[in-house]
């Protein structure tokens, strides 16, 4: 082999040789994301579970508020009634009042009658 082939073979070697030189610094960043990825990939592990468990969360409260969702309706119709109860009561507190009057006056009409009574037998006796 001639010195112009060594030369040759030489200059593409370096050449080889420059064209690889970055390699082990690339191949250091890769493994430095490589790495970096595996540290993201273990702190997201929990995620999906968590995400499982949020979803139960909200169908859980789904089925909450549509078990809460008549109570609205529920809370008028008690609410009419008990209205109509107060009224009632109010009726029934007069009609008692009423009745009251009523007995305190058959009592004053019983005492003017044993009033009146005791006073003839007190005048038949004297």
């Amino acid at each position: 082999m001639g010195k112009t082939a060594v030369t040759w073979t030489d200059a593409r070697l370096d050449d080889f040789a420059d064209a690889l030189a970055p390699l082990p610094a690339d191949v250091a960043m890769l493994k430095a994301t490589v790495n970096h990825w595996d540290h993201v990939a273990a702190a997201l592990e929990p995620v999906p579970a968590e995400l499982a468990m949020l979803k139960a969360h909200v169908n859980h409260w789904d089925h909450v508020a549509a078990a809460l969702e008549p109570m609205p309706a529920g809370l008028a119709v008690l609410a009419a009634a008990v209205e109509r109860l107060a009224e009632e009561n109010r009726a029934l507190r007069a009609e008692l009042a009423a009745t009251q009057r009523q007995l305190l006056q058959i009592a004053w009409g019983l005492v003017a009658a044993l009033v009146g009574a005791a006073a003839a037998v007190i005048s038949v006796l004297v």
